[in-house]
């Protein structure tokens, strides 16, 4: 897959991992929407999109990923965003999403620690090892 596309990385009933390589801009985002929405169809309970390798989101990403937690928290799941680079944070948070999404360097393993027990948009809870800025 080119740059920015994203690929399956790992799926497992509860768990669906996506991994993003390269910026997600206007080029990529709609591969990106289609493999969050048949991600989303799996109906997993946790959508975790690693960011590891993802420099740069762009408003349409951020709309794609909004539009992917509108769809997942109604039926009790959860969309997670695991290692995005400082710049990618920054833009999430200038964005404000850093109340509306978990942003996560590791996977929550304790139970109740994978679901916030409020609105995600009311309440937002880092899980264990997350880097919250001050």
């Amino acid at each position: 897959m080119s740059p920015g596309d994203p690929t399956v990385e790992s799926a497992e009933s509860a768990t669906i991992e996506l991994t993003v390589n390269g910026p997600l801009e206007a080029s990529a985002v709609r591969a990106f929407a289609a493999v969050v929405d048949r991600a989303i169809a799996r109906r997993p309970r946790r959508l975790v999109i690693d960011l590891t390798d993802c420099p740069f989101i762009d408003a349409a990403a951020i709309d794609v990923l909004l539009d992917a937690h509108r769809r997942t928290w109604p039926s009790g799941g959860l969309l997670a965003l695991r290692n995005p680079s400082p710049r990618v944070r920054r833009i999430l948070e200038i964005a404000r999403l850093d109340h509306v999404l978990q942003l996560t360097t590791t996977l929550p393993s304790e139970p109740g620690l994978d679901r916030p027990e409020q609105p995600a948009a009311v309440a937002t809870r880092p899980a264990p090892g997350d880097h919250v800025a001050p």
